[in-house]
């Protein structure tokens, strides 16, 4: 078996064991989110560097929607400010892109979607939603390493 094939299998029995796990557990939380980020981990290159990346970007978005709404509530955000502050956000996720483990973006504003489809507003959410980010990238971290320990001790 190659080492794709056995990715492809080892992400399929990891995400099925999770959702498994998150329903006996009744963890009452979505099951898109740690999928959002599995997906960034392997955008982001994989490996060590690739998981890193995830987790830093992952929890920078989190952060990010929770300094964003406690500005807004701050500022008693009209549609006008709120608006000019998510934009504000935007533009300095962008400007982040120049720290290296900041610097993929896309994983940044991926996290921030996560972020408010969660309707994150309070710390204690945060948490929870970079706990959600930092599983799905483990998931992916987990299953390239089994798949690439199995694809080489069948070669």
């Amino acid at each position: 078996m190659n080492v794709t094939t056995a990715r492809a299998l080892f992400v399929g029995l990891l995400v099925a064991v999770w959702v498994w796990v998150s329903g006996m557990a009744k963890l009452n939380r979505p099951l898109w989110a740690p999928i959002v980020a599995l997906g960034c981990y392997f955008a982001a290159g994989g490996g060590v560097s690739g998981l890193q990346k995830c987790l830093f970007v992952t929890t920078a978005g989190v952060v990010w929607v929770l300094v964003t709404e406690a500005i807004i509530v701050a500022v008693g955000g009209t549609r006008i400010v709120t608006a000019l502050l998510w934009g504000a956000m935007a533009c300095a996720i962008m400007f982040t892109a120049r720290v290296p483990l900041l610097s993929f973006t896309a994983g940044t504003f991926a996290a921030t979607g996560v972020a408010l489809g969660l309707r994150v507003n309070t710390v204690n959410e945060g948490i929870r939603a970079a706990i959600a980010l930092a599983i799905g990238a483990l998931l992916g971290f987990l299953a390239e390493r089994i798949a690439g320990a199995i694809a080489a001790r069948r070669s």
